[in-house]
């Protein structure tokens, strides 16, 4: 009884190592990734996103630190005077004819408080030129980001279609071996070729040789969009997700009425006339007189904490009669570059428009495609399954068959391919006319 029981624990024993190394060393299963998780990733994860952002609070320091030239400033001085000769009465720095002394000795101890009073504008324009950097580098965020958005979009779609393709080529291989499978049967039978069983041979080799090559395709699209994800994926990585005929319809007028209004790119460059206009006015400024203001009070004396004091209120005026013609020149210059900025809006719309036009109508293409090789799917496999009964009966020719299973896989693929173009051609649409954007 002891020995059935010791035999019965071994069993069980090697019954559950068996389990766990069968388990440790099964292939794990594949880690599907959505568009929302890929673009949600990409986004969060993005270099060239997280660089432009340090842009936009860069810019947005440099606006906040241009309020200075608003504010009073305040100074505080203090030296130290050896007179080495000729003896100098220490009143020279008081003003104080009553404390003479010998000393060589002067320590001074001053205190202003200074205000610019009119500058011409110089402080508005700097600080409002900021404002409009800063506006102007929140819009190339948007932009960095859409490009982003784009890029995932186009891998992800590019991917799943690899996927499917991987699918359609499974099938066709399966259809290979059977066509393979009948043939060599009716060869063995006596009824088939030697050829007939060649020719099927030769396709279903070049099938295989067409699914390596797609799962090969597969993994270097899967690879991008790991890639753009930045973040760490475990291994192995999949992506998954419907692929279906978009519903997106759009008129290009509306399309182009919308994109003026708020792409990033136009706004950009709307921003940055605005700034160069401030640039212009900063020139202008030049042109004008400076008014400073300073309230003083200076302690002057020949011991460390001096008790002299004088208390004294300043109003400066400054304009520069003549200094050359570089203020002229320099307002000429500034305003070259508003109307060169003005050319550059006027050409980024041109642009716009176009890519635009161009991208609705590869995305009508596309979809038409979709449609198109819907009807020649169908098509295909009805000449097919024709030709294949036919051929089971003896009454088909096997080049008709092999080429109908060819065309049918063909179509097949092409439709998938059309899909993930579609869907492709409709994230350019998106960006070209900033629509969309929901992430």
């Amino acid at each position: 009884m002891v020995h059935m029981n010791n035999r019965s624990l071994k069993y069980i024993t090697i019954v559950i190592v068996t389990g766990l190394l069968t388990l440790s060393f099964s292939p794990k299963a594949a880690m599907p990734v959505t568009l929302e998780e890929a673009i949600k990733n990409a986004l969060e994860g993005s270099y060239v996103v997280k660089e432009q952002d340090e842009f936009v609070k860069k810019s947005r320091f440099s606006y906040i630190s241009s309020i200075d030239p608003f504010l009073p400033r305040f100074d505080i001085g203090s030296s130290y005077i050896r007179t080495i000769s000729p003896m100098t009465p220490i009143s020279t720095y008081t003003g104080n004819s009553d404390s003479t002394s010998d000393s060589r000795d002067a320590y001074t101890f001053t205190g202003s408080i200074s205000w610019r009073i009119f500058d011409g504008g110089e402080r508005y324009a700097k600080r409002k030129g900021a404002f409009f950097v800063w506006e102007r580098e929140k819009e190339r965020f948007k932009t960095v980001r859409e490009e982003v958005l784009f890029n995932i979009k186009s891998a992800f779609y590019t991917a799943l279609g690899s996927k499917l393709i991987v699918d359609k080529r499974k099938e066709a291989l399966q259809s290979t071996q059977k066509i393979y499978n009948l043939t060599r049967g009716r060869y063995e039978e006596g009824v088939a070729k030697k050829s007939e069983l060649l020719q099927a041979e030769v396709r279903l080799l070049t099938s295989k040789i067409d699914l390596q090559r797609a799962q090969k395709e597969y993994e270097k699209y899967l690879e991008v969009v790991r890639s753009l994800m930045i973040a760490r994926t475990p291994d192995p990585f999949d992506v998954d997700g419907p692929l279906v005929e978009p519903a997106f319809r759009g008129d290009y007028k509306d399309l182009s009425e919308h994109a003026l209004i708020t792409k990033p790119e136009i706004i950009t460059q709307q921003k940055e006339i605005d700034r160069l206009g401030m640039v212009y006015n900063e020139k202008k400024s030049a042109w004008f007189p400076k008014i400073d203001s300073t309230l003083q009070q200076t302690r002057q004396d020949t011991r460390f904490f001096p008790d002299g004091r004088t208390d004294a209120f300043f109003i400066s005026f400054s304009f520069p009669v003549f200094d050359g013609v570089g203020r002229y020149y320099n307002m000429q210059g500034a305003m070259s570059d508003v109307n060169a900025a003005k050319q550059r809006l006027e050409e980024t719309k041109r642009a716009t428009n176009l890519d635009i036009v161009k991208a609705l109508k590869d995305y009508e293409l596309s979809v038409q495609d979709v449609r198109m090789y819907t009807e020649l799917v169908r098509e295909a496999t009805s000449n097919f399954n024709q030709l294949y009964g036919a051929y089971m009966d003896g009454k088909g020719d096997i080049l008709n068959l092999l080429q109908s299973e060819k065309d049918r896989a063909s179509a097949k693929e092409s439709y998938v391919g059309s899909l993930y173009r579609a869907n492709v051609s409709l994230a350019y649409l998106e960006k070209a006319a900033y629509i969309g954007d929901r992430w």
